[in-house]
């Protein structure tokens, strides 16, 4: 289980201010202001402030956090990384990135795992936006010189959209050793309902999030046709799709409750696949 810290924004800057506030409350993150002169924390916690006035910072303890933001920085991967340490917990380099991903006509849905416990969804409208999205994920929270892994989870969906996706998502990594495409039968996924905190996500992340606790075939851009007539012969079994009966009302509940803690951080990716395996069909 992962336990979020306590962020504060310490900075006169106003529109740096500004702009992380925004981002914060849009991504639904409690935050606090330390006023300079205030006394620094002795909790674990995230300080968020500019590298000008990280100097002013005096010396923290080794529970404190201290994210500064140069003008030079990439903002959206600078928020990304204050997501990370809040969600997930500070580290100087991240282990893996998993991408689930439900792909439409008009409307993707994307659900990220960082070190194999949620970070992130969105509901993205077009190829160009879910490119850029993933780029900011990967290169914001990587070490340049120590590449992170990366999984992607493809609902089979429409092919040639789930094709050019996948030639797209390989084009920009292609010199990466450590990356992995998976096919996954969406069968139903975009019918089930799950809650955060009793809101209801969006129906095509919340599809992206179904589709992510299920194992599907490994591909290639060689190997995805195949890939798609193994699905399409319905060899997997349906323990390992979650697939037929995920909507049986006895089923319904463990699964919504698994997924709700899967979103608020109380089970990873792992432990979650392998509670819903034990379900009864």
């Amino acid at each position: 289980m992962r336990r979020s810290k306590i962020l504060y924004i310490y900075s006169e800057n106003l529109n740096f201010f500004y702009l992380v506030n925004r981002e914060l409350n849009h991504l639904n993150i409690k935050f606090k202001i330390l006023n300079f002169g205030d006394k620094i924390p002795s909790i674990p916690c995230v300080i968020i402030t500019t590298v000008k006035e990280l100097e002013r910072i005096e010396s923290p303890n080794r529970k404190v956090v201290i994210l500064s933001y140069d003008k030079n920085d990439n903002f959206n991967q600078f928020i990304l990384r204050i997501l990370a340490s809040y969600r997930i917990g500070y580290k100087e380099q991240y282990s893996n990135l998993i991408f689930s991903i439900d792909p439409g006509t008009k409307h993707i849905g994307l659900l990220i795992y960082l070190d194999d416990y949620y970070l992130n969804s969105h509901t993205i409208y077009n190829k160009e936006d879910l490119i850029i999205k993933i780029k900011d994920y990967v290169q914001g929270l990587q070490k340049t010189d120590d590449l992170i892994s990366l999984k992607f989870k493809f609902g089979k969906g429409i092919l040639p959209i789930t094709r050019n996706l996948i030639n797209s998502i390989y084009s920009l990594f292609k010199n990466r050793s450590d990356m992995k495409f998976y096919l996954i039968d969406e069968s139903k996924s975009s019918k089930i309902k799950i809650y955060k905190k009793k809101r209801k996500i969006p129906k095509h992340e919340a599809s992206a999030l179904v589709l992510s606790f299920r194992d599907g075939i490994e591909v290639n851009i060689l190997s995805f046709q195949n890939g798609i007539k193994y699905i399409n012969s319905k060899k997997l079994n349906k323990q390992n799709l979650l697939a037929e009966n995920i909507e049986n009302s006895n089923n319904i509940l463990s699964f919504g409750e698994i997924a709700e803690k899967v979103l608020n951080g109380k089970l990873s990716l792992s432990e979650s696949t392998e509670m819903l395996k034990n379900l009864k069909y």
